[in-house]
């Protein structure tokens, strides 16, 4: 009883905290767990962008595209942002109770086009903004992960070897009385050393990557982490330029779509991942908000080419910063195509070599292993 008393008294609090004017549901922020990827939102925006344009209220477009959509975490935001519009929020309140799935960016430029009545056009650069986001990231995952893969196929094929194969070759040598070349007594060290001490660089290994994790965890660890990135031979050239041209997107997108200029560099330092470029655009913010131009925040800038600071300055001159800096979003877009190219080019013939000749060099000590077997055999 006692125990159903105090459930009864807190169901009541509760109701008369709601009616004394506490959020309801839909004035809380509902995040989903995991982030959706950026081909789903853009295709979602591109379709918006279609309906609004075919004269479709907003709740029935969100209602139509909730129904056929297939990603299921955004179809549930669908469904909630559906009922917000319908209880008199704007799409803008109520997607921006999903920050990990539509940022400050996209909010804004949703708010931008509610109120100057151009949401049509405002979700066709934005889904245009994604589009070319997705496409840069993905070809600079494709950039490294090429690579990486290359490597770990060596490796696991060198494991093989190394613990699978040699191994026999000496168990055939031990049996017949031969001694064992010196080739198989090198590869076998290694083996037995391997398997002796395995244990020790696994667990080194594992405390390695959690200290460097919690380092960089910190903000001093992120800073030097993100510089590190920047230093980094042929991968920091592209991580530099990449950044660069979604600085110059970012920044371009906004302002084309009637940003304020203050506000939507503070959106484009969120915008940023580098903390050393999010401090750059920071420092730029701090000139703009002091009513100076951006070319001269840019002046002297380790991080931003020469290049993007004449650009933006004759984009300053003539009044056309927006297009200027959407031009320059495209030359280095495709200066990373280029980059990307080059170093693809560069890296296969490499590893193919080298790989060459590791595995070569140790497939010739097997035949010529083979070789003594047969002389020792006869």
């Amino acid at each position: 009883m006692a125990n159903a008393c105090q459930i009864n008294k807190k169901l009541k609090r509760k109701l008369q905290a709601n009616k004394a004017g506490k959020k309801s549901l839909f004035d809380r922020n509902i995040e989903l767990p995991r982030r959706i990827k950026t081909k789903v939102i853009s295709d979602f925006t591109r379709q918006l962008a279609t309906l609004i344009a075919a004269r479709v209220p907003i709740a029935r477009a969100l209602s139509i595209l909730a129904r056929h959509q297939k990603n299921k975490k955004l179809r549930e935001i669908l469904n909630q942002s559906l009922a917000s519009v319908e209880s008199g929020l704007s799409m803008s309140q109520s997607l921006s109770r999903h920050p990990k799935q539509f940022n400050a960016l996209y909010i804004n430029l949703l708010r931008v086009g509610e109120t100057t009545g151009e949401l049509e056009h405002v979700l066709g650069q934005l889904a245009q903004y994604l589009e070319k986001a997705g496409e840069m990231k993905r070809k600079v995952i494709t950039a490294m992960t090429y690579p990486s893969v290359i490597i770990l196929v060596a490796i696991f094929a060198l494991n093989f070897i190394v613990f699978g194969v040699m191994p026999t070759f000496s168990e055939m040598f031990n049996d017949f009385g031969a001694s064992q070349p010196m080739i198989l007594r090198v590869f076998m060290d290694i083996s037995h050393f391997m398997k002796k001490f395995a244990w020790i660089f696994i667990l080194l290994g594992l405390i390695i990557v959690f200290v460097l994790r919690k380092i960089f965890n910190t903000p001093k660890g992120r800073w030097v982490k993100d510089g590190l990135m920047l230093r980094t031979p042929l991968f920091g050239l592209i991580i530099k330029k990449t950044t660069v041209a979604r600085f110059t997107r970012t920044l371009g997108t906004l302002l084309s779509s009637g940003v304020s200029f203050v506000e939507a560099l503070d959106v484009t330092e969120r915008a940023m991942s580098n903390g050393r470029f999010k401090k750059e655009v920071s420092r730029i913010r701090e000139f703009a908000e002091r009513g100076e131009s951006i070319e001269r925040a840019l002046q002297g800038s380790k991080l931003f080419p020469e290049m993007v600071v004449q650009m933006i300055a004759v984009g300053e001159e003539t009044a056309e910063l927006p297009s200027m800096l959407l031009k320059t979003a495209k030359f280095y877009e495709d200066e990373v195509d280029a980059l990307i190219e080059s170093l693809t080019s560069i890296i296969e013939p490499v590893i193919i070599v080298t790989l060459g000749v590791v595995l070569g060099g140790i497939i010739i000590g097997i035949y010529l292993q083979l070789f003594d077997l047969m002389n020792v055999i006869q």
